[in-house]
C-alpha cells in the first residue's frame, strides 16, 4: 500500500492529558477515531502517567499499528538560539556547541536528555531543543511493542509552528503556544527563530495576557511588526475575549481553527485546544 493511503495517528503527551486522532489518509485525510484523556494527580515534571496512558491506548483498537507522529508538551522541552559560528565547520561541532548552550541556561538539569539542533542556511541561527532522553526512549518503545512506527517526534513548540505557518506572516512577529502549565514562544524573521522562551504558567489569565503582549513590544520596534499569534486552548480565547483591553486586543491574534482538510497534526492541535 503506498504510504499516502496508511492511516495515521497522533499523539499528544502532556502532564494533563492525553489526546490522539487516528486519520484515514488518502486526496481528503478523514478523521477516523479521536480520543482525551484527563492525567490527575499528576505530580512534579513527572512523565510517568502520560506514558502509561499513551501504552495502554496502543494495545486497543483502532490505534493498534498505525504510523504514529508524536508531540511531546512543552513541559518537558527547553529551548535556545544557536548563533552562526563560521569557526563550527561539522554538525556535531555544532550540536556541542547547542549542548553547551542548554547547560549554560539550565545546567545540570538538562544533561543526559535527548539534544536536537535544526538545520539552516550559512550564517542564520539555529534552534536547538533538549527532552528527556528517558521521556524518548519510553515513547519508542511503547510504540514499537505495538507495532506502531514512528513518522515524526517533536515538541510542542516546533509541531504548532509547523502546523500553523501557512496562516503566519513571513517575518517579524511572535509565535505563541500555551498549555496548562507551560507557554513557549518564538520570534521569525526572515531567516527563521531568532528568540525563544519558554515559561511555566499558573491560572492568571491576565497576568499571562500582559506576558504575551509585552512579547509583541520586543517583537518590533514597529506596532504593525509586533504582532503575536497564539495558538492557545479554545478557554484562553474566551477568557481573552472578555479581559483583554484595547492594548491587548490589538497586539494579539487568536489563531482560528484552520478550514477544510487537515493534517494529523493540524487534527490532533485542534484536539488539543478543545481538550483543553
Amino acid at each position: 500500500m503506498s504510504p499516502l493511503w496508511r492511516d495515521e495517528l497522533g499523539a499528544y503527551l502532556s502532564p494533563y492529558r492525553l489526546c490522539l486522532v487516528r486519520m484515514k489518509r488518502g486526496v481528503r485525510p478523514t478523521p477516523v477515531a479521536e480520543h482525551e484523556q484527563r492525567l490527575e494527580g499528576v505530580k512534579g515534571d513527572s512523565f510517568g502517567p502520560a506514558l502509561e496512558a499513551f501504552a495502554a491506548m496502543l494495545a486497543q483498537s483502532p490505534w493498534q499499528g498505525t504510523a504514529t507522529r508524536v508531540v511531546i508538551a512543552d513541559h518537558w522541552a527547553r529551548y535556545a538560539i544557536v548563533p552562526w559560528v563560521a569557526a563550527l565547520g561539522s554538525a556535531q561541532e555544532r550540536l556541542a556547541h547547542g549542548r553547551q548552550l542548554l547547560a549554560g541556561l539550565y545546567g545540570e538539569a538538562v544533561e543526559g536528555w535527548d539534544v536536537r539542533i535544526s538545520e539552516a542556511p550559512p550564517g542564520a541561527a539555529r534552534v536547538v531543543c533538549a527532552v528527556p532522553g528517558e521521556l524518548i526512549a519510553a515513547v519508542r518503545a511503547a510504540c514499537a511493542a505495538h507495532g506502531s512506527a514512528i513518522l515524526s517526534l517533536q515538541p510542542q513548540l516546533v509541531a504548532a509552528y509547523e502546523a500553523w505557518r501557512p496562516s503566519l506572516p513571513s517575518s517579524n512577529a511572535w509565535f505563541v503556544s500555551v498549555e496548562q502549565g507551560s507557554l513557549a514562544a518564538a520570534r521569525f524573521g526572515r531567516q527563521g527563530w531568532d528568540r525563544v522562551h519558554g515559561v511555566r504558567i499558573g491560572s492568571d489569565w491576565m497576568r499571562e495576557l500582559k506576558r504575551l503582549q509585552t512579547f509583541g513590544r520586543l517583537a518590533s520596534s514597529s506596532p504593525e511588526e509586533g504582532q503575536v499569534y497564539v495558538d492557545a486552548p479554545h478557554a484562553w480565547r474566551e477568557v481573552a475575549a472578555g479581559t483583554a483591553g484595547a492594548a491587548e486586543a490589538s497586539v494579539l491574534q487568536w489563531l482560528e481553527e484552520p478550514q477544510g482538510p487537515m493534517t494529523t497534526l493540524q487534527r490532533l492541535g485542534r484536539t488539543r485546544r478543545l481538550a483543553a
